[in-house]
């Protein structure tokens, strides 16, 4: 292709961007008015009263009795427990199960499996952890020693700091 078609052809792909981009513009832009006030593009700076509720302006009262605030700690309705892998595990010496909450990210819960089913059930726990987006329970390792040989089934829990339960799940696990 002769350089100076290439030339005219990459000028004329410029213009159309160019074109549409302005077009873009305009539709933004609406009816070509001077941009005014509206509520959608509007900012509102933060109030340095104390006593201020921010964008409102209405004054906020404190409780008449100090004693009387809110303290409770959230329970999230949608926290989940997933258990990510569950199994007899040679190189650790025992069924390691790993699991972790999600929609729930704190520090302090603890998290419980235990294994019934094929024997006296056996209980270990493990602090949860808080993570980027999820608590996780990390590993529970109940050592060979303390299971006999065939199916079992791990149930694992999780309670928040406060120790209500928050989130649990089942799986089957063969123990060789």
């Amino acid at each position: 292709m002769p350089e100076a078609r290439r030339v005219a052809l990459v000028i004329a792909g410029g213009l159309v961007v160019a074109a549409a981009a302005g077009g873009v513009y305009v539709a933004a832009r609406g009816n070509g008015e001077p941009w005014t006030a509206r509520a959608d593009n509007v900012v509102v700076a933060p109030s340095t009263d104390r006593n201020t509720a921010p964008a409102t302006g209405a004054a906020i009262e404190p409780p008449a009795d100090p004693e009387d605030v809110a303290t409770d700690t959230a329970t999230p309705a949608a926290a989940a427990l997933q258990i990510t892998y569950a199994g007899a595990d040679d190189v650790a010496g025992g069924v390691v199960v790993g699991a972790y909450i999600g929609g729930l990210i704190e520090d302090g819960g603890e998290c419980s499996l235990t294994l019934s089913g094929n024997g006296q059930p056996v209980s270990v726990t493990t602090d949860g952890v808080a993570d980027a987006s999820t608590t996780s329970c990390g590993q529970l390792l109940v050592p060979y020693a303390e299971v006999a040989p065939g199916t079992w089934t791990a149930d694992v829990t999780y309670s928040s700091p406060g120790g209500h339960s928050v989130a649990d799940a089942s799986t089957t696990i063969e123990v060789p």
